[in-house]
C-alpha cells in the first residue's frame, strides 16, 4: 500500500482525535513546534495539514492564541475545496476509478453558455464512478474546454484530474460553484452503484473556474444518498 503524506498523516489523526475526544471542543492543539515533532516533520507540512481542517471548520488558528477546537467532524463526511479531491482528503489508495465515457466532441448550448465558449469550442466529457475502499461512492459526468485543459487522456482520469490541472498544467483552481438537489436513481445509477433504481439520490452540480477566471469544468456528480454530507462554513473576517 502506497504511503500517505504526510500532511495527509497530520490531518487524519488530528480529526480522529477530534472525533475521539482526545482534543475536546474549546481545548487547544498543541503548538506547532510540538506537533511537528511528534510527527517528525517540518512546522510547514503541519500547517498544511491543519489548514485542511480550518476550512473543514473543525478547527481555528489565530495570531498569539494559538489553535482550538471548535466542533466535531460529521460522520462519514468528505469535503474538500474547489480545487481538493477524493485523493487529497481520503488518500489515493483508498480511491479507485472506473472510466465508463471519455469522449471529444462538440457540446450542446447549454454547457458552451456554462463554460463560457463557443457551440464550435470542443470539450472532454468524461463519464466515471468512484469507488472508496472497494464500496461504490458516486457517478460523475464532467465537461472541460480543450482549449482550456489540453492534453487530458484517460491516465489522468484513474488519478486525480486536479492534481494534472495544478501539477503539470500549472494552472491555478481558484472558485468554484455548487449546488445540490436530490432525484431518483435511473438504471444506470442502479447498475453502477448497486442500488435500486427509483432510489433516492443526492446530485451535485459544481462549475469551477481557474484564478484567472475562466470555468475549466461542469461536472454532474450523483450520490447515494446515505454516504452524503454536506457542511457549509461560514467565517467571518
Amino acid at each position: 500500500m502506497k504511503k500517505i503524506p504526510k500532511y495527509m498523516e497530520v490531518y487524519m489523526d488530528t480529526k480522529e482525535k477530534i472525533s475521539n475526544d482526545t482534543y475536546l471542543i474549546g481545548e487547544k492543539l498543541p503548538t506547532g513546534d510540538e506537533l511537528a515533532k511528534s510527527f517528525n516533520t517540518s512546522k510547514l507540512t503541519i500547517k498544511r495539514g491543519l489548514d485542511m481542517l480550518v476550512t473543514e471548520g473543525l478547527i481555528r488558528s489565530r495570531s498569539g492564541f494559538g489553535t482550538e477546537v471548535l466542533r466535531k467532524p460529521i460522520d462519514n463526511s468528505k469535503v474538500f475545496g474547489p480545487h481538493g479531491s477524493l485523493f487529497s482528503v481520503i488518500g489515493e489508495e483508498h480511491v479507485d476509478s472506473d472510466i465508463h465515457t471519455f469522449s471529444i466532441e462538440l457540446p450542446t448550448k447549454k454547457i458552451a453558455e456554462i463554460l463560457k465558449i463557443s457551440p464550435k469550442d470542443y470539450v472532454y466529457n468524461i463519464i466515471r464512478s468512484r469507488v472508496i475502499d472497494h464500496q461504490p461512492y458516486s457517478i460523475e459526468q464532467t465537461f472541460m474546454p480543450l482549449s482550456v485543459i489540453p492534453g487530458l487522456e484517460p491516465k489522468h482520469l484513474k488519478k486525480s484530474v486536479y492534481g494534472y490541472i495544478s501539477n503539470e498544467l500549472n494552472l491555478e483552481i481558484k472558485s468554484s460553484h455548487i449546488s445540490i438537489k436530490g432525484d431518483l436513481a435511473n438504471d444506470f445509477d442502479a447498475k453502477i452503484l448497486n442500488i435500486k433504481s427509483g432510489e433516492f439520490m443526492i446530485e451535485v452540480s459544481k462549475v469551477v473556474s481557474l484564478a484567472s477566471g475562466v470555468p475549466f469544468e461542469y461536472s454532474i456528480s450523483r450520490h447515494i444518498y446515505d454516504d452524503f454530507a454536506f457542511e457549509a462554513v461560514f467565517v467571518e473576517n
